[in-house]
């Protein structure tokens, strides 16, 4: 067996990997990520995951601010109207949570956006009556 620890790097974040190989197998295990600051970004910490998600809300606010609804099909912009909230947000989150939370913003905003368009054409909302026994 034989055990090796390689840092990857791209654009956004610094990576530690951690492969495994034995024979013909070869098992790849992601230990820590670091982001450019030099910031652990341990999710399994509560004060990490706040520490994105409050740069999340402050990129999303300036969105707002510039009633830019999808940062994904409008990056450009995005990055043009809030260059500093979206750097210090891809500096405090994982990759896989930037992308999930850019996206169910915009699924949350259509499905606002769904549920007004129906009001308006006289739509009741019934709430489930469900129970178990």
């Amino acid at each position: 067996m034989h055990i090796s620890t390689v840092l990857a790097v791209d654009s956004n974040a610094h990576s530690h990997h951690t492969y495994i190989t034995m024979g013909l197998f070869t098992k790849t295990e992601e230990t820590a990520s670091v982001g450019p600051a030099g910031g652990d970004k341990d999710l399994t910490k509560k004060k990490t995951r706040q520490i994105c998600w409050d740069s999340r809300d402050k990129f999303f606010a300036c969105l707002d601010k510039h009633n830019i609804v999808d940062a994904i099909k409008d990056s450009e912009l995005a990055t043009a109207k809030c260059p500093k909230e979206e750097k210090q947000y891809e500096a405090d989150c994982i990759a896989s949570w930037i992308d999930y939370f850019k996206q169910k913003r915009t699924m949350e905003y259509n499905k606002e956006q769904m549920l007004k368009k129906f009001e308006e054409q006289g739509a009741v909302k019934v709430e489930p009556n469900v129970s178990f026994k």
